[in-house]
């Protein structure tokens, strides 16, 4: 078991003390430092693979060395040389408690950023772009409260990943003080084990501020060149015509207020308005929660597939509307533009094997990505906007009343409603659940919510069926998927009950009504479009390019444009025994297997491999060519709706338990699930005269 030794350092009242005992559980050592009567505070936990051992430094203001705490703080920085400090930063007084991080970043590159009281931040209309601030200091930047336990997870983790990584310096502009700041470092660069054990930019800032502690170090270590830094310093004096350590740390206060904070941070006019008493009522409540996240992510739909207001026109005759507002729908229009490009390209190049790799690997693997970014953006606008305006946490609260019931809390809506664009931020988004095991239950279960990618796919088995059962093929789906979530939380949480006696619980801060900040909303949706695209857009490239390369390559490694040749054909032949009882027989039994197999990968896969197979460009035609009953058209539904959703999630599973014995086990039950009701569904399906 590796071990780390972490400071907290933070200015007084940033909480420092009780994410101390939230990390810590309580069970510290209280000893003396050194030579003081100070109290030292300190424990030792284990998280993972990880032996923590945390250090609680005295509240101070900055890294000056006029006082006894300011003293011990820079001398554990210095000769305790710890792993990592995190730096506490309070949200309710960002530019003042930023000073002291700002002093860390400059002695350490080992440091973290920990902003805390976020929770109350939020309730006070203060918003706050972390990932910016992170991008702009070059260091990771964690939200935390401590008293509801939210952040606490990520903060270890961050704490673990950030000591496996070398950072570096924050550099800071001190203007007219440039020139006297290379001067001294240059000087001081000669005395080497001076300068490995402080930074010579630091050290040089110190002296200038004639900070007591730096004096005494130069005059020892530097004797013969310290009449030559007095002088630059005060040259120095002269030209700037102030104290130094006041202009030093204006200086300072103006990178944190106009460059570190600036666009970074909206203060929102907040106007108290009880909020109706609707939201309160445990009968009405719950339906009016459902009701508008439903109709909201209908529009969603709507918006970006047409789906369903594309079936209810054609089920009234207006067939021609339901057809235009489908072919010019958001992920139509992005299929035909890359449609024009690889007719392009092939037009240009020819039909060659370089020219099909372009088109079937790299624009196929780009489409795949492509097209899921406006469904995404849009689903995270709205949760955006439902957050900041405080809807949301209002919404939670009816949703907890009927959610409970199932051993689930309010916290679950977020995660269960992301998972409907995407499993991937849906699955990081428990992260704000205050209680472990009904994060852990989510992350094992929100996969189950059809996502967008499945969504595409069973438009097309509802299309292919038309009639009353392809009209309520997909609404059934869904349906049966949210049961499965529902009814197996509610199992592992009676087992969970019976052994740890937990109760289900929504803690949750209330903020006032307001209308949502433009800024805070695509703060929100960038956060998660672009955890989407390095985490699962990343996989769905790379696979696609795989996946070209198994279509068309034969088992003696040699090129072929004919799909029954491939490598993809030849393995997912071994599949038709497990297809067989879901009725799926015949010559095109390969290609239902290989479909499947990509859609293990990702699920908006399935349709291109069955395309790719068949010869038949549209995607409806293609799935027609397989001459699948309806039976097994149900069933196949039923099981791309509930297995394995896609690599990408299954790998952000990981990353957030890293437990390759829960991620396994979600892959098994989620197999094991989406089978069994697929042959149940088959069977049913069999017995109803269609």
């Amino acid at each position: 078991m590796s071990k780390l030794l972490v400071g907290l350092i933070g200015q007084p009242n940033v909480g420092k003390s009780t994410l101390f005992n939230v990390l810590t559980k309580g069970n510290v050592i209280v000893s003396n430092w050194p030579g003081t009567t100070v109290e030292r505070v300190e424990s030792t936990i284990k998280y993972k693979e990880y032996e923590i051992k945390i250090v609680d430094l005295p509240g101070i203001y900055g890294l000056s060395y006029f006082t006894l705490e300011e003293k011990i703080s820079r001398n554990f920085v210095v000769e305790e040389n710890p792993d990592l400090l995190v730096v506490l930063v309070d949200s309710l007084a960002l530019e003042r408690t930023f000073y002291l991080a700002v002093e860390v970043l400059e002695l350490t590159s080992k440091a973290l950023i920990a902003i805390t009281k976020v929770d109350i931040a939020h309730s006070k209309g203060i918003h706050i772009n972390y990932d910016l601030i992170e991008k702009r200091l070059g260091v990771p930047v964690v939200p935390v409260s401590a008293i509801k336990g939210s952040g606490v997870e990520e903060l270890l983790d961050e704490i673990i990943e950030k000591t496996r990584v070398q950072g570096r310096l924050l550099r800071i502009d001190y203007g007219e003080l440039e020139p006297f700041i290379t001067g001294i470092e240059d000087a001081l660069r000669v005395d080497r084990e001076l300068v490995s054990k402080y930074p010579a930019r630091w050290l040089a800032l110190k002296f200038l501020e004639g900070d007591e502690e730096v004096e005494k170090l130069v005059k020892e270590k530097l004797s013969d060149k310290y009449r030559e830094l007095f002088e630059i310093r005060e040259e120095a004096r002269r030209r700037i015509g102030r104290d130094l350590a006041a202009y030093i740390s204006m200086r300072k206060m103006h990178f944190i207020r106009d460059n570190l904070l600036k666009n970074a941070v909206v203060y929102a006019r907040l106007e108290r308005v009880r909020s109706p008493r609707i939201f309160y009522n445990p009968y009405i409540a719950p339906l009016l929660s459902t009701s508008i996240i439903f109709t909201l992510f209908i529009l969603v739909f709507i918006v970006n597939t047409g789906y369903p207001l594309t079936t209810i026109l054609e089920h009234f005759g207006y067939t021609e509307l339901a057809v235009l507002l489908e072919e010019y729908s958001l992920s139509s229009l992005i299929e035909k533009l890359f449609d024009a490009l690889n007719n392009y390209i092939i037009g240009v190049l020819g039909e060659t094997p370089f020219s099909s790799f372009i088109t079937g690997g790299i624009i196929a693997g780009v489409v795949s990505v492509v097209v899921f970014i406006p469904l995404i953006a849009i689903v995270m606008i709205v949760l955006g906007a439902l957050e900041d305006s405080g809807l949301l946490p209002r919404l939670a609260i009816g949703a907890h009343i009927l959610l409970s019931k199932f051993g689930l809390s309010g916290h679950a809506i977020l995660p269960l409603t992301l998972s409907l664009g995407c499993n991937v931020p849906g699955v990081m988004s428990t992260r704000a659940i205050p209680n472990h095991l009904e994060r852990l239950r989510l992350i094992i279960l929100t996969p189950f919510i059809p996502c967008q990618a499945r969504l595409v796919v069973l438009l097309v088995l509802s299309a292919s069926l038309g009639g009353v059962i392809g009209a309520l093929l997909v609404p059934i789906v869904y349906l049966t998927s949210f049961l499965v979530v529902l009814l197996l939380n509610y199992v592992l949480y009676l087992f969970e009950k019976r052994k740890r006696y937990e109760e289900v619980e929504l803690l949750l801060e209330i903020p006032p009504l307001h209308r949502p900040y433009f800024k805070v909303v695509w703060w929100f949706t960038w956060h998660h479009l672009k955890h989407f695209l390095i985490k699962a857009g990343t996989v769905i490239f790379l696979v696609s390019i795989i996946s070209w390369g198994l279509q068309h390559t034969t088992p003696t490694l040699s090129y072929t444009e004919n799909p029954e040749e491939s490598i993809a054909a030849y393995i997912s032949r071994s599949l038709g025994v497990v297809l067989k009882p879901l009725g799926v027989s015949g010559e095109n039994t390969w290609i239902v297997g290989y479909a499947l197999l990509l859609g293990f990968l990702a699920k908006e896969l399935i349709l291109g491999a069955i395309v790719a197979s068949t010869g038949v460009n549209n995607p409806l035609d293609a799935y027609r060519t397989l001459g699948l009953s309806i039976p097994t058209s149900v069933s196949l539904a039923l099981f791309i709706a509930l297995y394995v959703p896609c690599l990408a999630t299954i790998a952000t599973i990981y990353s957030e338990t890293k437990n390759w014995k829960t991620t396994i086990s979600t892959i098994v039950l989620m197999m094991t699930t989406a089978y069994l009701l697929a042959l149940l569904a088959y069977n049913i399906t069999m017995l109803i005269p269609l």
